[in-house]
């Protein structure tokens, strides 16, 4: 070992070679798609790569393979630049450039990283999102574990997190919940590990560990503790069993992972197939898939349209959609059109990846994956019950639902709507006709369809003297709860940000003034709504109702438990739990009780 070599506290990435572009390559192919990929981002943004000038330089160190990759990365904003006026500004070059690296590590069939700078807009895309958690998982003793700090997030959305800080004592065990993921970790260090796996670490500096995208050992590092460290962790993952951190098993093993796609694919070329008889395919395609981005959820949800492209076809057969609910009927017709043979199976499979979408915000792409990537879903797989959430699959253990199928029918009796403000829905009649059933009420007011930044403030809002109810409606009690809880959510945040904000309302405040445009008849007097919320928050209600098909005729709580949709009822458990970061009260209500 060098003793002058330089140290630092390094965070260690895994590339994830499941990745779809990285399909039957070799490493050094794959580290050639990533420094290929990156460089025409950069050509894309700068036109040029002079001032860029990425290197790459590769070397191979016994059972070691590297690949050190650095560039330039000039920075978005010239703060003096903004700062000085134009005239001393003239002819002079305020650019600030940043160093950046990714030094990528081969050992053993596993690409590891490294980075410096903006050395994550590399690699981000193709990272194994949880690696650092996966490690853990490994040398993990969740009774015994002092955590710091913890990141979490429910299954069924990545849009609400939750960051706790930790004085005391409190163990891993004693502080997730079982409907609860880690993003990120801060953790002590047990003396055992200090004793074993990190033992060639100097202990006396060696006291907190990080987990989450990366693996990070709260210490610095010069370049040989590095490789240990990477020889360290490929031990832990090929010889120690994964523990259990909540009632969440996430799938890591490929060859279940494709057997669960196979299954999956086979349910969508079924529905691709309907199409052969439009009335057929809206009798009988799945309700237990949605369509939505696998990361940027939120941005997906704000955008204004989408374009559906078949990969190569220079947008000969693109399908403009507005209606993101429409995006799996659209996508699965594109597919069928598509087809030389409606009989073709796997040439329909083939297609699940190549048919692309790309969501828009006034004409800016904001985001862009192949179909499949987008399929949230719950299936029967060999008597388990999967989901498949964020491009990621789960198992769902019998114990959780137990928890789940408990919850959601404790929470739907103490949080039941108890205000009669809502109509029975008419047999054979869609979301739309519901909502607009109640406009003859004065207290109550249409907003379904009354959208701004993209976000739907709720479908009907209703004033009553001391409360005030938005009120988000889903024909169904199915995988679109899912899609009903997250616009409860995104609405509860929009409104929560704009009471808070002292410049005045912004979305909540446009919103209203678009809805009396459009209703210049029945008018809301916003600002004198504003200002009665903004004093007094805890007047507002948010409902999730729904209208159940399931087992009519039986009383609701049962109909809930024998409900066969978990999205369902994790959606409902989810949005009372998500809701109690903001000063608003929560209500939920079957339609189908009316």
């Amino acid at each position: 070992m060098i003793p002058d070599r330089a140290k630092f506290n390094l965070k260690i990435f895994q590339i994830d070679k499941t990745y779809y572009e990285f399909k039957d390559k070799s490493s050094q192919e794959i580290i050639d798609i990533i420094k290929d990929n990156h460089e025409k981002m950069l050509l894309h943004k700068y036109d040029s790569l002079a001032l860029a000038q990425p290197q790459i330089t590769h070397e191979i160190d016994n059972k070691y393979e590297f690949w050190s990759y650095c560039y330039n990365q000039p920075k978005e904003k010239y703060y003096w630049k903004l700062f000085l006026p134009e005239s001393l500004t003239e002819n002079q070059n305020f650019e600030v450039i940043e160093f950046s690296f990714v030094l990528f590590i081969n050992y053993k069939s596993s690409i590891y990283c490294v980075i410096s700078g903006s050395g994550m807009s590399v690699i981000k895309k193709y990272i194994h999102p949880n690696f650092g958690i996966d490690v853990y998982q490994r040398i993990a003793k969740p009774q015994e574990d002092v955590i710091i700090d913890l990141e979490t997030r429910g299954i069924a959305n990545n849009i609400s997190h939750k960051k706790q800080i930790f004085n005391f004592n409190q163990t891993i065990a004693e502080t997730l919940e079982y409907s609860e993921i880690p993003n990120k970790i801060k953790l002590r260090i047990r003396k055992d590990l200090k004793e074993n796996e990190f033992k060639k670490f100097d202990s006396e500096d060696l006291t907190l560990l990080e987990v989450g995208s990366y693996f990070c050992l709260r210490k610095k590092l010069d370049f040989d503790e590095l490789k240990e460290l990477i020889n360290d962790i490929h031990e832990i993952r090929l010889n120690n069993k994964p523990v259990q951190l909540t009632l969440f098993l996430k799938i890591n093993d490929t060859e279940l992972v494709s057997k669960l796609d196979e299954s999956l694919k086979e349910i969508i070329v079924d529905d691709i197939l309907l199409h052969d008889r439009p009335d057929k395919w809206i009798a009988n395609q799945s309700d237990i898939i949605e369509v939505v981005h696998p990361s940027k959820l939120e941005r997906f949800y704000e955008c204004d349209s989408f374009n559906i492209r078949a990969k190569f076809s220079r947008g000969k057969h693109d399908i403009e959609v507005k209606d993101r609910s429409k995006l799996y009927e659209e996508c699965t017709r594109h597919i069928y059109n598509s087809l030389e043979k409606v009989t073709d199976r796997f040439d329909a499979k083939g297609k699940l990846y190549t048919l692309n979408i790309s969501g828009q915000i006034n004409t800016s792409e904001v985001t862009y994956a192949n179909f499949f990537s987008h399929i949230t879903a719950e299936i029967d797989y060999l008597y388990k019950k999967y989901f498949k959430i964020d491009g990621r699959w789960y198992l769902l253990e019998d114990h959780f639902l137990e928890l789940m199928n408990n919850d959601a029918i404790e929470y739907y009796t103490k949080y039941k709507l108890e205000e009669d403000i809502l109509l029975a829905w008419p047999n054979d009649k869609d979301e739309d006709f519901y909502n607009k059933s109640h406009k003859s009420f004065d207290s109550h007011f249409v907003l379904d369809k009354v959208i701004n930044d993209n976000i739907e403030l709720c479908d009907l809002l209703v004033l009553k003297d001391d409360k005030v109810f938005f009120i988000h409606v889903k024909n169904g009690f199915n995988t679109k709860m899912r899609d009903l809880y997250i616009q409860v959510i995104l609405s509860a945040k929009r409104l929560s940000n704009d009471l808070k904000n002292n410049d005045g309302s912004n979305y909540f405040k446009k919103t209203l003034q678009k809805y009396n445009r459009e209703n210049p008849r029945k008018r809301i007097n916003h600002k004198d709504l504003i200002e009665r919320l903004r004093k007094d928050p805890a007047q507002i209600n948010f409902v999730m109702a729904f209208n159940n098909h399931h087992y009519k005729g039986k009383p609701i709580l049962e109909r809930i438990e024998k409900c066969k949709s978990n999205i369902a009822k994790y959606s409902l458990v989810q949005v009372v739990k998500e809701m109690q970061q903001y000063s608003f009260g929560i209500k939920l209500f079957d339609i189908s009780e009316k």
